[in-house]
């Protein structure tokens, strides 16, 4: 899996402040798609242990209300495993 951008203490993307993942790949490429270059699969960087690590860190203090996970499309099967496990830590 790869991903376009994670964003810290994000307050756009849910209620508070939030870690927002995105993830590349979305098979909908729905019409004036705000995030079109996230679409292919192969776009941004390689999620590695490392960066699941750093996410996890930045859920960490108390003012920090959850994860964001935005794409691409979070739901494609292939992310499915992948962002369970980074759920599941």
């Amino acid at each position: 899996m790869n991903y376009g951008a994670i964003k810290y203490c994000d307050i756009a993307n849910g209620v508070g402040v939030r870690t927002s993942l995105f993830v590349s790949g979305c098979r909908v490429h729905c019409p004036g798609c705000f995030n079109g270059e996230a679409q292919d699969f192969s776009y941004g960087l390689p999620f590695t242990r490392e960066t699941a690590d750093e996410i996890v860190e930045s859920l960490r203090p108390s003012y920090v209300r959850g994860l964001s996970l935005l794409g691409g499309d979070p739901m494609e099967p292939e992310h499915q495993s992948e962002l369970l496990a980074l759920c599941e830590l």
